[in-house]
């Protein structure tokens, strides 16, 4: 099935909204030089909202989402469907589902709504193997050669981290062939180290004490000879990002996210690591090498998942803080805040594809906290859904 386009009028509505949107959002004193470089920057390269996909089935109830460049595909984590979806990332159009999953958790879950569904995470491995996390501390993994749609597949591996609650997000070390998976509702709670070669067991768990939980990771492989970055929050909007060394299964030292509990996690060009803090606080931008603070993006407050595009050398981020969220754009070279474009209800979740400098960010139905139904109202789809948005420059 084949995205729509919105109608020219509702576009040209709501890019007048967008600029608006940007203008205040952006703080900046038009006076300024740097209020006019900024302007310049935006004015030749602006993100805008270019199309909408419909997800058919249930309504959308999503986690985290991925772009595998290789080939050309969009997955994203949809409990709503017990599936992960799969999309084509160049025409931006919908090509089927991988099922088999948990799905939304019922009420009487002992984890609770949010800890009790799948899936959670997901990523693609450069062996055309998909990793997915589930509910109960469950990871599948998928063969991805030559799946075609409908993408009627089995897991290949079905790996339990023994936690009660849901597997979280995941990171691939492909030097080491490691696949790292978050358990953050455990008490206490821990990360899990899976090799990602069959027949793939767990290698090692590393807990934190309470009330520590780990969010995102990425893979640095400039930082010692390659070391896992993991986010840790605390109590309030306090946390850390650990540096984690996968063969040993150790934490050597932690970065302080100072008024952050970091949630979203990217790293970019020249070392920039980017952290999305949950509670509406601003995102930080350290170094990756030594955890030195670099920045503080005020314009954006509140993440969940955050990516570098390594085309256009810029961070996106998912700000899903009511009443109004954005997808945020970050020069990684510069730590500049460029954008905040308006997006729609639970709108958690981004990736890019770096071909065509496509970004992908979900729209669930519209909740009490955000009303408005903007896959509907913006691209004429059936109400109370959900939609996969798609911005470009």
């Amino acid at each position: 099935m084949k995205s729509r386009i919105w109608p020219l009028f509702a576009l040209s509505a709501f890019l007048f909204t967008l600029d608006l949107a940007v203008g205040l959002c952006s703080g900046q004193d038009s006076g300024s030089s740097m209020a006019t470089a900024h302007r310049e920057s935006r004015v030749e390269t602006t993100v805008k909202l270019i199309a909408g996909m419909i997800d058919p089935g249930e309504p959308l109830h999503f986690d985290i989402s991925w772009v595998d460049e290789d080939s050309v595909r969009y997955y994203l984590a949809d409990a709503g469907n017990k599936s992960v979806d799969v999309f084509d990332a160049r025409d931006d159009s919908f090509l089927g589902r991988i099922r088999g999953f948990h799905g939304t958790a019922a009420p009487t879950d002992p984890c609770g709504t949010f800890d009790g569904q799948g899936p959670s995470g997901v990523l693609a491995t450069p062996d055309n193997r998909l990793w997915v996390s589930d509910a109960h501390g469950i990871v599948k993994v998928f063969d991805l050669t030559d799946a075609e749609p409908p993408f009627n597949l089995s897991p290949i591996a079905t790996i339990s981290t023994g936690a009660l609650c849901r597997a979280d997000e995941l990171a691939f070390d492909p030097k080491d062939h490691v696949i790292l998976v978050g358990d953050p509702a455990e008490t206490p709670a821990f990360i899990t180290l899976i090799s990602s070669d069959p027949p793939y067991n767990v290698l090692a768990q590393i807990s934190f004490p309470n009330p520590s939980s780990p969010g995102a990771s990425v893979w640095d492989p400039e930082l010692s000879d390659g070391r896992f970055l993991t986010n840790v929050s605390g109590m309030g909007n306090t946390g850390f990002v650990a540096v984690i060394d996968p063969k040993r299964a150790e934490v050597e030292t932690a970065y302080p996210t100072s008024e952050c509990a970091p949630s979203g996690l990217a790293l970019g060009v020249f070392q920039r690591l980017l952290i999305g803090c949950s509670n509406g606080q601003p995102l930080l931008m350290l170094d990756a090498l030594n955890g030195m603070l670099l920045n503080v993006i005020t314009q954006i407050h509140g993440a969940d998942q955050v990516w570098y595009n390594s085309s256009d050398r810029r961070f996106y981020v998912a700000s899903n803080t009511p009443p109004a969220p954005v997808l945020g754009v970050i020069d990684a070279a510069t730590n500049r805040f460029l954008q905040a474009i308006p997006t729609g209800p639970s709108a958690h979740s981004v990736a890019a594809f770096r071909e065509g400098n496509h970004i992908f960010v979900p729209f669930g139905p519209p909740t009490k906290t955000m009303p408005t139904d903007t896959c509907a109202i913006v691209f004429g789809f059936p109400a109370n859904r959900g939609c996969i948005a798609v911005y470009a420059h």
